[in-house]
């Protein structure tokens, strides 16, 4: 891009390092001309540096949300996407290939859900409740709930152009039969609202069954001291035992759903902590700076790990000791991490926070 005749050295002429340019052609490459008429129909550009196909470029926009959504529009079908990152109190555009992910293989998602009906069928029966229909219930209700939780967020990735598999349900020999389940996002997340909205979704639509279901359950159960004794009370159960029995019993004869619920519900409390890639992390890392939100899941892992050490009988240590373990490289956050939430995304984080707190283990006594 010089009028100058192509290898020509210019001594001390490049505005960024103060080294010397050598002129290697007249016009720029046709991928570099496409991409920078595509940015400067959204944004004012201020400067670029191209290296191989990687392009980035100072730019400027009265509304750089709205620029930004429409950049990504035209350039996701061509094969690449564009990160927005604040720097030095400018913007900053990088224009990356989009390399599309293998299509997911959905036999393994029916043979992890049939497995998992399996294992958790299998520890009602033997470890909690010893016969058929409530351990069928019990897996029933715990699947239900769990693939209402997944299902939250397939839609919302699919509201935001996030491409994701479908639920991988996770068999486990344990005491439920089941670690939980996953979707795999397989794309970038584009914008703040859309990581808020994908880390709420889940546990706000397993939590909407949750409640009925377990409420029901306990309608179904009774007072009973010799019964089941639940070593942790989530606030919304707890609230939920003495709209029943007008008090939180000290042991129970429990209904397949209330302990299906009572297990849902503390599976969307840890979901819910705003760490990591954790489903309250995503929500957290949409309010907060990348640094600010590694500072949070640091910090949480460690108390909770600690303060585990005082209440063994608690699965606080193993909790922080998963954060710690899994999370300890930075939240990439979206490709626009500059825009702010609007308002309707700020409601479904008060809401996911407000989840939060119900499910929080409160003393009873």
């Amino acid at each position: 891009m010089s009028a100058r005749e192509v290898g020509e050295v210019v001594p001390g002429e490049c505005p960024r390092c103060g080294k010397s340019m050598e002129v290697v052609g007249s016009e720029a490459p046709e991928w570099l001309e496409k991409h920078l008429k595509a940015i400067s129909g959204h944004f004012d550009v201020v400067d670029f540096v191209a290296q191989g196909n990687k392009l980035e470029v100072e730019v400027e926009s009265r509304d750089p949300k709205r620029s930004f959504r429409s950049l990504l529009a035209e350039l996701k079908p061509r094969g690449y996407m564009p990160v927005m990152r604040e720097v030095d109190g400018g913007l900053k555009l990088t224009v990356l290939r989009f390399v599309r992910a293998r299509p997911s293989n959905v036999a393994v998602n029916v043979f992890l859900l049939f497995l998992t009906v399996l294992t958790t069928f299998a520890a009602g029966y033997f470890f909690i409740f010893g016969d058929t229909y409530r351990a069928t219930l019990f897996s029933f209700a715990i699947m239900f709930m769990l693939g209402t939780h997944e299902i939250g967020h397939k839609i919302a990735a699919w509201r935001n152009g996030v491409e994701s598999t479908l639920p991988y349900f996770i068999p486990a020999p344990t005491f439920l039969g089941t670690l939980g389940a996953v979707i795999n996002i397989k794309s970038p997340i584009p914008t703040k609202e859309a990581l808020v909205e994908l880390g709420v979704s889940g546990p706000l639509s397993g939590f909407a069954v949750a409640v009925p279901l377990t409420l029901l359950g306990l309608i179904l159960s009774k007072p009973d001291p010799a019964g089941l004794t639940l070593p942790m009370t989530p606030a919304i159960f707890a609230i939920m035992q003495i709209a029943v029995f007008g008090h939180v019993p000290s042991g129970m004869a429990l209904n397949p759903l209330a302990f299906a619920g009572w297990v849902v519900l503390l599976l969307t409390m840890f979901n819910l902590i705003p760490a990591g890639w954790l489903d309250g992390g995503h929500i957290s890392r949409g309010l907060m700076s990348r640094e600010a939100h590694y500072t949070l899941t640091r910090t949480l892992g460690f108390v909770l790990f600690f303060t585990g050490v005082f209440f063994p009988e608690s699965p606080l240590w193993f909790w922080g000791f998963l954060i710690i373990l899994l999370f300890r490289n930075y939240h990439p956050g979206a490709l626009d991490d500059v825009s702010g939430l609007s308002r309707p995304q700020k409601f479904l984080a008060a809401i996911g926070l407000a989840v939060f707190l119900l499910c929080l283990p409160v003393p009873v006594g």
